[in-house]
């Protein structure tokens, strides 16, 4: 049996389908498309209600930095272990049922308690589920899309996430404004049952394991990159490292912007109906991602490099706003530049990275490697936030050190730039 990561003479790793065709059947695409839909409420577990629930319930400010870092942090230490275990298995589909299924139970332990042990063990059962459901999620897309198509489904694929994460945020909002957080979990229940049933809709044979690993010819896309296939090869993969490192410094300043915003208002506004207002932010964000998210995969003017330099200028921006803006309404700005941000990031993220391993057989590995350091910044966020806010309740002070932390990242990835590997026809940014 030939090695995964062989390649033979002709270009093309020994066993790939990659010749076979660009693309799967469509039901399947389609299918992974309305995966993407109620995936987009399960993969982050309660997210931002957790934060405001607790807030409310007048959990110690401490122990909810603790929680949501918990999360986080059991999330990037798995990420890297998901993606390399992805890569070599070809059930994807049960994995993404199961970790599915584990994130709900866990959501439910999390509103059972407010005891800390229990609550960060939630936390980190929702991190290691949600690490395992974006690496499967990555591989069916480049496995039942291929290379030739991966750029526009992904594209795709987050706008049906984002979509998703707006009717969800809208029923979730709703039924805690009117029944209270508990019934959070139908929603998320109701969304578990569609992703279960989008992915026992993907037909098994549609999905390329080779292609799913990142093994087909990176000549067919015009790129050079070096063919290393191991770990030594990843840590050795300049660009791809110093990408990672700026999805850290720009994750570190974004992630806990919007659980801190409606902790403000639980804490400082009264009758400001924190939960619904969680709800509505979230919205506003998931419409503004969607376009967004189209754009970036099919611009044609611009290369995907650009959108990350204007997702990192974004940040700073938004948190001038959320430090000006203490009113309930001022969560539809500061929550329309999240989408714009966020929307960019969540498409070139995947793409930046199958552009620096293409040809490698890792690509599922590479991913878990950023994603892994785009972690840390997200597990340090809420808990570097928490610590600035303190006692004294200096929200204000907590976005400026938020904003400073992202801004970081625009030196790293312009280095980052400048050992990417040469592209034909691609705007080159120097």
């Amino acid at each position: 049996m030939a090695d995964a990561g062989a390649v033979t003479a002709g270009g093309l790793p020994a066993g790939s389908k990659a010749g076979a065709g660009p693309a799967a059947v469509p039901g399947s695409l389609m299918a992974l498309a309305l995966l993407a839909f109620f995936m987009a409420d399960v993969r982050d577990g309660l997210g931002p209600f957790l934060a405001t629930y607790l807030q409310k319930s007048q959990v110690q400010q401490e122990l909810i930095g603790y929680t949501m870092t918990a999360g986080g942090l059991a999330g990037m230490a798995m990420t890297p272990l998901a993606g390399a275990w992805v890569d070599g298995s070809r059930a994807k589909r049960l994995l993404t049922v199961v970790a599915a299924l584990a994130i709900l139970a866990a959501s439910a332990l999390a509103f059972s308690t407010l005891q800390g042990t229990w609550l960060i063990a939630s936390q980190v059962m929702t991190g290691v589920a949600g690490a395992l459901l974006a690496a499967t999620m990555a591989a069916l897309t480049l496995g039942l899309a291929r290379a030739s198509g991966f750029k526009h489904q992904t594209g795709r694929n987050e706008a049906w996430s984002h979509a998703g994460n707006m009717v969800s945020a809208i029923g979730a909002g709703l039924v805690a404004h009117w029944f209270g957080a508990h019934w959070i979990l139908a929603v998320m229940a109701a969304m578990t049952v569609g992703a279960v049933l989008a992915v026992l809709s993907i037909r098994a044979g549609d999905i390329d394991h080779q292609a799913a690993r990142g093994c087909e010819s990176p000549e067919t896309l015009g790129e050079h990159v070096e063919r290393g296939t191991g770990w030594g090869a990843l840590l050795s993969n300049k660009p791809l490292l110093l990408f990672g490192i700026t999805c850290l410094f720009f994750h570190l300043g974004n992630a806990a912007m919007l659980p801190l915003l409606n902790q403000r208002l639980a804490a400082t506004v009264a009758d400001s109906s924190p939960l619904l207002w969680t709800g509505i932010a979230i919205v506003v964000a998931q419409v503004t991602m969607i376009p967004v998210a189209l754009w970036v995969s099919r611009s044609r003017r611009f290369d995907v490099a650009w959108f990350v330099y204007a997702a990192i200028l974004v940040l700073p921006v938004r948190g001038a706003l959320a430090y000006l803006i203490a009113a309930d309404w001022g969560n539809v700005p500061v929550q329309i530049l999240d989408g714009l941000a966020a929307g960019a990031l969540g498409v070139a993220t995947p793409l930046m990275v199958q552009r620096f391993t293409q040809g490698s057989g890792r690509f599922n590995t590479a991913l878990g490697l950023v994603m892994t350091l785009q972690g840390v910044g997200a597990a340090l966020s809420p808990t570097l936030a928490n610590s600035v806010v303190g006692a004294g309740q200096h929200f204000g002070l907590a976005f400026v050190a938020l904003s400073v932390a992202a801004l970081v990242a625009l030196p790293m990835f312009w280095w980052a730039q400048r050992h990417a590997p040469v592209i034909d026809g691609a705007v080159a940014i120097d």
